[in-house]
């Protein structure tokens, strides 16, 4: 469930929760609530069912001008048709008992909600890259499952001319029908829909969503913009060599475009199998870092 950054109000308590469940919540397309069940806070993160995740499950209380954070280390989250009870220990050995109804506003279409407003890129001028370093192209992509929304898979796509540094990162989400994130894909802000998610900086400065990159010699970014419109399309045709064509906007209304033809491609499903991955070529040393790896600084999100 991907629930947007919000603006905290002053002299407030906000409970975060992350809580991950096997099964949908019903009616997930009409009404949205936590699917029922008991989950233990994990510490380690681990993302398995029935589990808050320690990480990002905290109580935040506001005063005039900032805010205190509290993290739990043990206890649990029961959910039932119509209550959300929280029994948590915090860090401060401080016992928790929080009860609110089981009715949320449902915020995962939102993508983007809370980010931080304002032009992020570092483009000047409308950019073509020309993809004409037939060796050192490469198209990657993985497998993330139906982390934003029932019934669609977000991949994580890299499109790379690894002798100039250039790169576009897309989260492109695909129905969870395909093996692979073939089509044409517009650069939406809607996940209820196929498409490449436009790309924007959360609250905490970090980039989310599709993204060019300018990386130097030790893949370090360089440069970069958010892309806000336009369409990506993927083929492979039947020798195994694969298209990736982007044509985008920026944030500063610059035009970016380039199409990468390569037969050294890789789709890896969840559990790591390789669906798909055709190249004449060694492989090269895998120099990927997953998404997000830019940041701004952010500005403060307290209203007053």
């Amino acid at each position: 469930m991907y629930s947007g950054a919000v603006v905290l109000l002053p002299n407030s308590q906000y409970l975060f929760l992350d809580l991950y469940s096997s099964v949908a919540a019903p009616n997930h397309s009409v009404t949205f609530k936590v699917p029922n069940g008991v989950y233990n806070l994990d510490v380690e993160c681990s993302t398995a069912a029935n589990t808050a995740g320690y990480e990002y499950t905290q109580l935040y209380v506001t005063n005039e001008e900032d805010g205190v954070e509290t993290f739990f280390k043990s206890g649990t989250v029961t959910v039932t048709d119509d209550l959300i009870e929280v029994l948590l220990v915090g860090e401060d050995d401080k016992t928790y008992h929080i009860k609110a109804p089981n009715k949320l506003v449902d915020n995962t279409y939102n993508w983007g909600n809370g980010s931080l407003t304002g032009e992020f890129s570092t483009l000047t001028s409308d950019l073509q890259v020309p993809f004409n370093n037939v060796d050192d192209l490469e198209i990657y992509g993985e497998n993330y499952g139906d982390y934003l929304c029932v019934g669609k898979n977000l991949w994580f796509v890299y499109i790379d001319d690894y002798a100039t540094g250039d790169e576009f990162s897309l989260f492109i989400h695909a129905d969870a029908s395909k093996s692979a994130p073939i089509g044409t894909f517009p650069i939406l802000a809607d996940v209820s829909k196929e498409a490449a998610l436009t790309g924007y900086f959360d609250s905490e400065g970090s980039g989310q969503g599709s993204f060019y990159y300018k990386l130097d010699e030790n893949f370090e970014v360089v440069g970069f913009a958010p892309l806000k419109s336009g369409t990506v399309t993927i083929s492979v045709n039947e020798e195994g060599v694969a298209t990736a064509q982007v044509e985008a906007k920026d944030d500063k209304g610059n035009t970016l475009s380039g199409t990468c033809v390569t037969d050294y491609v890789t789709f890896i499903g969840q559990e790591e199998a390789t669906l798909f991955s055709v190249s004449n070529k060694v492989k090269r040393v895998n120099k990927k870092v997953l998404a997000p790896r830019t940041k701004v600084k952010p500005t403060m999100v307290l209203k007053k």
